[in-house]
């Protein structure tokens, strides 16, 4: 059951997502397969997880599939909830899909549930559950103090503050927000706190288990997704995991990005660099340091970030008209100056017509999102001038999520992230 499962949802994936994204994938040649590894790799959209998963599952083709890849994925996803409130549609799906859990499918998947130890804020779900499970389903009063509850349930349909928490979860559309945890009552925040920590120790032992009995492990290090292109900070679980497991622990480490800011469907470049050993001999910072310098340069360099980087230096500097021809000629001679450091680059830009194509589907999509307006209407191609807007399109009605909320910067920082660290200068 769980082998067709798995093998089910991975095919009906690879193929599900051609007629939205193209994938480009680099360095199948590195993954050895090797008992005990860990896939180590940067976090940009939710469905990562579920694509490098694929990728290596079945990276000898469809017919010679390879060892189920086992991956964290965050707690709540394992919750009742979560699909009703994910899920957009009508407010009737919504509420009948509120008590739907997908624990047993994501187990079948070999995904197991990892907390995030943050107690400065947390998500007010979680915590309404813990508490829920170990104070007999107490007020909503009584757990968070009276302004925050408020506000919480202001421009809701949740009720009053006299609502228990079992009610609370009844209801569709309940709030999937965090909160501060000084907004909880002393003794209930306690209570959160020690939980939290119980479980991530128990989920971590679970993870160590995997590897010692030679499982293949899916991470994201950053514990969430990149919010402005950056690559977040490495916890330290996953030095954990390659200290504290028995066996040598083989990283694959990997890089993921999307180029998205084009008028055709979006481009996914997977690629996974020399698997990396003996981390365990290194001192903590070293292995940080090696892990993050690593999977930044295993960034796939495409148009939208090369193009988006001069754009924000250009608003940096003041500039308020933009020169088609002098900006196409920097992207061209950052793209020479990438492919001389050894740097993989979209394999679109490898001609002149793919460069031409890749730039005016960048340039509609600019103009679409009004970061630029050309101001010589009907000039002839590259000779065209833009004002540049100084909002950069950025939109606060989008999700904070930052490739559709601030696109430019969030491109423009998958390369500053890399001057950053010192791999590359422009």
């Amino acid at each position: 059951m769980s082998w067709l499962l798995y093998n089910l949802i991975g095919i009906s994936f690879r193929l599900g997502i051609k007629p939205y994204f193209d994938l480009q994938v680099d360095g199948l040649e590195n993954y050895s397969e090797t008992p005990s590894s860990l896939v180590v790799a940067n976090h940009k959209r939710d469905l990562d997880s579920v694509l490098i998963a694929t990728v290596l599952y079945y990276y000898n083709g469809f017919l010679s599939p390879a060892t189920p890849i086992s991956f964290m994925a965050a707690e709540n996803l394992f919750q009742p909830g979560f699909l009703g409130n994910w899920i957009k549609g009508p407010k009737l799906l919504k509420k009948i899909l509120q008590p739907v859990s997908l624990g047993f499918i994501l187990r079948k998947l070999h995904a197991y549930p990892i907390s995030k130890l943050d107690f400065h804020s947390v998500p007010v779900h979680d915590a309404l559950r813990i508490i829920q499970e170990e104070d007999n389903d107490p007020q909503l009063r009584e757990v968070i103090k009276k302004e925050p509850l408020e506000k919480l349930l202001e421009n809701s349909s949740l009720g009053s503050p006299y609502m228990r928490i079992s009610e609370f979860f009844e209801r569709e559309g309940y709030p999937r927000r965090k909160i501060s945890s000084r907004h909880f009552k002393s003794e209930f925040r306690k209570a959160v706190k020690k939980s939290k920590l119980g479980a991530v120790k128990g989920q971590l032992t679970k993870f160590i288990e995997l590897l010692n009995e030679g499982a293949i492990l899916y991470i994201t290090p950053e514990g969430g997704l990149s919010k402005d292109g950056t690559l977040g900070h490495l916890k330290d679980s996953l030095l954990i995991l390659i200290d504290e497991a028995d066996p040598e622990v083989t990283v694959v480490p990997t890089n993921i990005t999307y180029d998205f800011m084009k008028q055709e469907k979006t481009r996914i470049f997977v690629n996974l660099g020399k698997e990396i050993r003996e981390l365990d001999e290194l001192e903590k910072k070293e292995k940080r340091e090696k892990l993050r310098e690593t999977i930044l340069g295993l960034t796939t360099i495409n148009f939208g970030q090369l193009a988006s980087y001069h754009l924000v230096e250009a608003k940096e500097a003041g500039t308020e008209r933009i020169n088609e021809q002098d900006l196409l000629e920097q992207v061209i001679d950052n793209l020479e100056k990438f492919d001389r450091e050894g740097f993989n680059i979209d394999d679109c830009l490898s001609s002149q017509e793919g460069i031409s194509e890749r730039w005016e589907s960048y340039i509609g999509y600019c103009q679409k999102r009004k970061i630029l307006t050309d101001i010589r209407d009907g000039g002839q191609k590259n000779d065209r001038i833009f004002t540049l807007s100084q909002e950069l399109g950025y939109d606060s009605n989008e999700i904070a999520r930052g490739f559709k909320r601030n696109p430019v910067n969030y491109c423009a920082n998958e390369i500053r992230g890399l001057e950053k660290v010192g791999l590359i200068s422009l």
